[in-house]
């Protein structure tokens, strides 16, 4: 409970307010009193309460006095000032030092509940955005860590055009759309001798790995100086993104002697084999996906030749030995939009086309199939629309990484990932056309009726119901006929007439009642929905 001091030099009005305030009623406590402002401020620097009701004209210090001296030591105290003396100059003055809240002697108890009532919401108020500043203030680092990654990833995976990409976003990362990046690939060759049966080692391995190449953008000073991000992607692999900003020259030289000196340290210390693949400069955040795919096709030369070495996209492209297993970059492209389209049997038939592709022309690199494959997933993964769809075994990203290594030949990757794309289509179809979108709609029409009359959007109602929420957009028109927002307005519409018939209310009020904050909106939308104005329906 919210703590009181009441100052004054009338023990009778000190008593009066202690009886017949309903303290409790209000969630207060009175913790004490005083007779004059000398008395009060002894005990406010010893426990300040929340909130002071003081008089004016006391002996010793008076209650201007008090308040300047609390302005100055105690500014969060809210202060009342109960006087006697209706005087203007007090109140202007009191003004000066933050006082916002008055009432004259006697006061009828009814105008006291009201302003305490008021001052302990605004305290709430204060407490809460306190709360905000200070869980803000704590949590914005590892958020922006968690934003720049989860943003990263999702440039490597999918492709986007720059304007997709928000400029809000990209400056609360300190990024921009037109900055030059270079993506590099390091692969961590695994031992033979760690078996799966040496799984912990490997992975103490591969983190000792991770924390040298951290360690070593921190403390390099010529590393330090380049935004570097760096994604630990899988169980063998990291992504390392390169950011050219105005501290940075020659971000390819950057780019390359990082990686070579990383290679280096890691297959000194760790006795780790390493190979490097980069892409070219791109210009755009947007292009990070094509130097990472740049980036894996440099890394197809380490099959042909050796291990320990930085292989760029430039020297892959002159080497006709590599040329001859190409890289399906329009592939990728058509997949990922057959995913974005919802082109569920388009999306079948590119993949098709491709199997028969490599099993007739035999040019394409394993490795090379099993990036297409976690890209084609991770694709999935992303536009899958429930949080069902997410928590199944056969979305769980995790999983299939695992699936996808262990897959032997281009054959059983394939067939296993052409099974993988049917049965998402088949759910994605089935909860679109089955009772479980009925259930959905039910649950939105169910939100509308306990929530009519708060602010609510779809994307809010979609996060409650852990679905895509253009999905549900869709779902709900084809179901309903109707948009939801449409749907919206007329079930506020039905309300608002139950309210004005009662013929106890204003229009404005009954706007707010069914959830319309602008009057004039409100009687726009009535007029839309019925025919006639809100006054003309009375």
């Amino acid at each position: 409970m919210k703590s009181v001091l009441i100052i004054d030099d009338d023990q009778e009005i000190r008593n009066g307010l202690i009886n017949h305030v309903p303290w409790r009623k209000l969630n207060l406590t009175v913790k004490d009193t005083a007779c004059d402002g000398l008395e009060a401020l002894k005990k406010i620097r010893l426990s300040p309460p929340d909130i002071l009701i003081t008089d004016i004209y006391m002996p010793k210090m008076t209650g201007l006095e008090l308040i300047k001296r609390l302005y100055e030591e105690f500014p969060d105290i809210h202060i009342v000032i109960h006087s006697g003396y209706d005087h203007f100059e007090n109140a202007r003055e009191a003004i000066r030092y933050g006082v916002k809240h008055f009432f004259l002697k006697p006061s009828p108890i009814q105008e006291i509940e009201t302003v305490l009532l008021d001052i302990s919401q605004e305290i709430d108020i204060q407490e809460k955005q306190k709360t905000l500043i200070k869980n803000y203030e704590t949590q914005r680092n590892e958020y922006l860590r968690y934003t720049k990654d989860a943003l990263v990833r999702e440039l490597l995976n999918t492709r986007y055009k720059a304007s997709d990409i928000p400029s809000e976003k990209l400056a609360l990362l300190n990024l921009s759309k037109e900055q030059n990046v270079i993506v590099s690939t390091l692969t961590v060759i695994r031992p033979p001798y760690l078996t799966k049966a040496h799984e912990r080692d490997w992975q103490l391995m591969k983190f000792s790995a991770g924390n040298i190449i951290l360690e070593m953008i921190e403390t390099h000073e010529r590393f330090s100086e380049v935004d570097i991000h760096v994604v630990d992607y899988s169980d063998s692999t990291f992504v390392l993104v390169f950011f050219e900003n105005e501290n940075t020259s020659h971000l390819r030289d950057v780019s390359y002697e990082l990686s070579s000196e990383l290679m280096r340290t890691i297959l000194f210390f760790l006795k780790l084999s390493i190979v490097v693949g980069i892409g070219r400069m791109k210009t755009g955040v947007h292009e990070i996906i094509d130097s990472y795919l740049e980036s894996q096709r440099a890394l197809e030369a380490a099959e042909y030749q050796e291990f320990n070495r930085v292989y760029t996209f430039e020297e892959v492209q002159e080497q006709s030995e590599v040329e001859c297993s190409y890289y399906p970059f329009e592939l990728l492209k058509d997949i990922h939009e057959a995913i974005l389209l919802k082109d569920y049997e388009g999306l079948v038939n590119i993949w098709g086309c491709f199997v028969k592709t490599i099993e007739t022309e035999k040019n394409m690199s394993l490795y090379i199939v099993q990036t297409i494959c976690i890209s084609t997933l991770n694709a999935i993964l992303m536009n899958s629309h429930s949080k069902e769809q997410l928590m199944n075994e056969t979305l769980d990203m995790s999983q299939l990484l695992t699936k996808v290594y262990s897959q032997r030949t281009i054959r059983e990757l394939t067939s296993w990932m052409g099974e993988r794309i049917d049965t998402w289509v088949g759910q994605t179809k089935e909860e679109l056309n089955g009772k479980k979108s009925h259930k959905l709609i039910v649950a939105v029409k169910d939100y509308v009726k306990e929530n009519y009359d708060q602010e609510i959007t779809l994307a809010e109602i979609a996060d409650t119901l852990y679905v895509n929420r253009n999905y549900l957009s869709q779902l709900f028109k084809k179901v309903t006929g109707e948009t939801f927002v449409t749907y919206l307005n007329r079930f506020r519409i039905e309300k608002a007439k139950e309210r004005l018939r009662e013929k106890k209310y204003m229009v404005y009020e009954v706007s707010e009642m069914v959830g319309y904050q602008n009057s004039t909106y409100f009687s726009q939308v009535f007029k839309s929905v019925t025919g006639m104005s809100p006054s003309e329906f009375y």
